[in-house]
Parts: structure tokens; sequence; C-alpha cells
């Protein structure tokens, strides 16, 4: 009885159907699954199987923070395969991902339904047809659930496909394959710019590090630490003064190169005013960018602003900012490409621009990124209930201050990184729209296996 279901589901089946493509239940196309609940054993970071949630696949590059105790053989039934297919189905519901290499490497969560193409070639094929508007409306329109959104595989299964020619479908699939290769090629830009940073700078591997706490007393585990009355800078919260903190900051000034504030390499750091959002179409609005946009391959969902909205001048983004999400969620990353140049970004994304005489925006992007930045933004949090950050937060961060041309090395990994991301996302938008006029328009003639 829910209108949502014959807005988006119904509409979307409406318009297969009067497509002049024969259509295929997608369960004829792939096997689609996902595994039953499970007791999450989790152990220490970096020990054991790394694990992803149904909004941690979508990170990019993908960094997982939680671990399972055992090998990926004691998981197979998490672990997926390059060129297959997941769609989140629970939390973050109905959003498609074609697998990637580093994906493959870690355990993804039961949230997630698997599609595993029954034929080679298939597997793009059906991730473009589950991100154009037709497969969007599907996925989006048969969600049920009062508080928690889910969807079923048996729900996925049924979907209708159209049945593209071999050749069509082949050329959809390469594509798509394509666009993959690119993302993958990115990631590994980005993981190479922080393992140049450590090397450049003279910065041991964080991983590496040991945190000294104090010795426990018998019959007790959790760990203690003291802090001197001299160390305390003002903060009595025990966040700001872990062990992990003071040991990457340890390793910072022992580095190869002096250590400047922030505000120090910058043109400026702002956060712009508050404002009201009011929501519209694309035709009414500008795209708008939130803190969950940030960590993620793509914008999962493109919302708009009106493009009257009264001080939305000081809420565009221009290329070359680095942005870093400052409540709720701390320390999300992003960088303005072309891409996302003249969109609108929220009040709850702090906005840098570096100084070009001094710093790499590629640089300071890595640097804030790493362990070494990420534990400065945590540990300067404050709030009770929500956590936030502000400007002077910010400027105060401590960074190494090389040489450009060692800014240069490690930056222009970054730079080249998000330009591929870039163009995986634009030939991801590009093919789709190419299948979504192959569906609308039909063959000149009726469809049949083997034929156009």
């Amino acid at each position: 009885m829910d209108a949502v279901y014959y807005a988006l589901a119904v509409q979307a089946r409406l318009e297969l159907d009067q497509s002049r493509w024969p259509l295929r239940p997608l369960g004829e196309m792939a096997h689609v699954f996902y595994p039953g609940r499970f007791k999450r054993p989790y152990a220490p970071k970096g020990k054991g199987t790394p694990f992803v949630g149904s909004r941690e696949m979508f990170f990019w590059p993908l960094k997982p923070k939680d671990f399972l105790y055992g090998t990926p053989e004691d998981w197979q039934d998490l672990m997926v395969k390059r060129g297959w297919i997941l769609v989140s189905r629970s939390g973050t519901v109905g959003q498609a991902l074609l697998v990637d290499s580093y994906l493959e490497k870690v355990a993804v969560t039961e949230h997630a339904i698997r599609l595993k193409p029954k034929k080679s070639g298939k597997g793009g094929f059906l991730y473009a047809f589950l991100r154009s508007r037709f497969g969007d409306g599907l996925l989006k329109g048969i969600q049920f659930g009062a508080v928690v959104k889910e969807i079923g595989s048996h729900q996925v299964e049924s979907f209708l496909v159209p049945d593209l020619s071999q050749e069509r479908k082949h050329r959809i699939h390469t594509k798509m394959l394509r666009a993959l290769s690119l993302r993958e090629r990115g990631s590994f830009l980005l993981k190479e710019a922080e393992q140049l940073l450590y090397e450049l700078l003279g910065l041991p591997d964080p991983e590496a590090l040991e945190p000294e706490y104090l010795p426990n007393p018998p019959g007790t585990k959790v760990p203690a630490f003291a802090v001197k009355r001299s160390e305390l800078e003002g903060r009595l919260d025990g966040s700001y003064h872990v062990p992990e903190a003071e040991s990457l900051l340890r390793a910072l000034k022992a580095g190869r190169y002096p250590l400047v504030p922030l505000e120090k390499l910058t043109a400026y750091i702002r956060i712009p005013p508050r404002f009201k959002r009011h929501y519209v179409g694309p035709d009414k609005g500008v795209p708008f960018v939130r803190p969950s946009d940030l960590a993620t391959v793509r914008v999962l969902e493109r919302r708009y602003i009106a493009k009257w909205t009264p001080g939305l001048s000081e809420a565009l983004l221009k290329v070359g900012e680095i942005l870093v999400s400052r409540s709720g969620s701390i320390g999300d990353m992003g960088l303005v490409t072309k891409a996302w140049d003249g969109w609108a970004g929220s009040d709850d994304l702090a906005r840098i621009a570096t100084e070009k005489s001094l710093a790499h925006p590629g640089y300071l992007y890595a640097f804030l990124a790493s362990p070494y930045g990420q534990v400065q933004l945590r540990r300067e949090i404050y709030g009770g209930v929500i956590d936030h950050l502000e400007v002077e937060h910010l400027a105060k961060v401590v960074i190494p201050s090389p040489p450009l041309d060692v800014q240069e090395a490690i930056g222009k990994r970054v730079l080249q990184a998000f330009a591929l991301r870039d163009r995986s996302n634009d030939l991801e938008e590009k093919t789709i729209a190419e299948l979504e006029e192959l569906i609308a328009k039909g063959p000149k003639i009726r469809a049949v296996e083997g034929g156009l």
C-alpha cells in the first residue's frame, strides 16, 4: 500500500514493458544471493581478515576499519570476485557497485546482495542496468521496512531486464570494465602517494608504531595511561591525550622536515555560514555535496539545492580546494576537481586552499588523509552529542614543510588519482545514458536470440 512502490518500481516496470526488447528475469542472467547472519568476532586492527559494511564498501580508496579473526579461507561465504555486482540491501539501500580487485580481497557484509553473472561479458551490462533510471527505480521502489529499509534477493531476481543483442551487451560490459580499471588505477596511485609520503618525509609506517600504555593491574583489561599536568594543554578529555596520538606526534617531530601549522601553508581555511537547504530538481538547482559524499567512489544520492538559495555563492566549491568534514563524522577528505567545480557544498565541510608558493594541494590532501593528519583532526573534536571542528582547530594542525619538489612528487599522484576517478565516473554515466537510450528506442525489428 506504500505509494513509493507505484511511483518508482511500477513506473519503471511500465517503461520497460513499453520497450520493444524482449524482457528476461535477472535471475536467469546471474546468481542472486547473500550470506546469512553471523556473529562477528572482531580482531585487533591489522590482524585477521579485513571486513567492510554496506557503506564502507563504497569507500574510495578502500580502507577497511574492521577485521575478523581468521583467514579469507575461513570467511569464504563473505568473499566476492572482481566483476561481480554488489547491491546494498540494508541501511544504505539500493546502491549498486561493480567489484574491483581491492574489494575482492576483503570480507563483505551480509547486508550486500551478490550478483554473480552466469556468463562472462554480462557483469558490466547488469551493473549498468541497475544504475540506470530503470534499475534505480526498481531498487528504490521495492524497499520495505518501517524504520530500517531493506530489499531482498528474491525481489532483485525477479527484475525484468531488456535482453539486448550480444554485441550491444558486450559493448556496455566492456565500457563498464574500462571504467572499473580507471578507478582501480586511481586507488593504486593514492596508496602509492601515502607510502611515498612516509618515505620522503622520513616517517615510520603508522602501523608499526606501538602506543605506550600503563601495565594493567591483575584482573583488569581496560588500557590506562597517564598525562602530565604540564601536557594537558587545557584539554581534560581523554581522547585528546590517547597514546596512539602521542606516538604519531612524536614520530612527526622526529621526521626529516620542520613542522609548521596548517594556516602557514594555506591561502585560507573557511567554513561557510549555515543556510536553509531548498532541495529541487536538476533543472532548478546546483549539485550539492554533503560530508557523506567525500569518502565514496561517487556521489551515491545526487541532490540539488535551489539556485535562489540565499548565500549560495559562499557555499560554492572551487577547483583545488581540499574538503574536510568537520561535523558529525570528522575527518573525511575530498578534493575539488573540475567535476565538482561550481557545485555547492554543505556548511559541514571546511574548505582549505593552499598558498601555491608554499604547498601543493595534493601533498596537503595526502598528509591530512594519512593517520598523521587524521589523528590531529580527531583529537581536536569538541561537542557533547555531535562532534565538531572549527577553523581554529584546523589551523593549528602541524604539517611537515618539505621543498616543493618533494611535495609535488607526492601530490601529483593524488591529482592523477582524482582525475582517473572523474574519468571513471564520467565513462560510467555516459555508458548508462547510452543503455537508457537503447532501451527506450528498442531494436528496429524485434530482437531474437542471436539476432541484432
